[in-house]
């Protein structure tokens, strides 16, 4: 039997304008289930991305992540495969994919992810305490991070990769 103190909720409810904030890298997060509420199975959290913004590549060991997007366009990449997604549609990466994705509209643009098992709002709150809103991240203080939460930071976002391809005064 589960003690009180421990006891999960059996149902949540979180309105549009609820959830825990937290700045990460840039991304505006909104986190609506917590893993803390589930037991760490799962976590849902509503991101928003700047235009041109999004998170480095990387990837998860141990979770599945899909994005549903609410409202915007947005470029993915994982492991090599490039995948367009607009309002109304899903995408999923398996752990262990290389992934990332980036804005590619005019305005920001607002997902809805869902992480299996969950964590991936912890990792956030430890990022957030180690590069504050407005602070240049420090990757010798980020990696040790991504190792706490079984991620490996593999190479930039696709905004930096995409400015180094731009030859010089175009």
């Amino acid at each position: 039997m589960t003690s009180q103190a421990n006891a999960l909720p059996t149902a949540l409810i979180r309105t549009s304008d609820e959830g825990r904030n937290i700045h990460v890298l840039g991304a505006n997060i909104t986190v609506k289930i917590s893993s803390r509420e589930t037991d760490r199975l799962f976590t849902v959290f509503e991101a928003t991305t700047e235009p041109l913004q999004g998170p480095p590549l990387h990837l998860h060991r141990e979770q599945d992540e899909s994005w549903y997007i609410i409202d915007g366009e947005f470029r993915f990449e994982v492991d090599g495969q490039e995948i367009l997604a607009r309002t109304g549609d899903t995408v999923f990466a398996r752990r262990g994919t290389r992934h990332t994705f980036q804005n590619i509209g005019t305005k920001p643009g607002r997902m809805l992810t869902t992480v299996v098992p969950g964590g991936l709002d912890l990792f956030f709150e430890d990022i957030e305490a180690t590069s504050p809103r407005g602070a240049v991240p420090d990757i010798a203080k980020l990696l040790p991070i991504f190792d706490k939460h079984s991620q490996e930071l593999l190479g930039p976002p696709l905004a930096a990769r995409e400015a180094v391809k731009e030859p010089a005064g175009v």
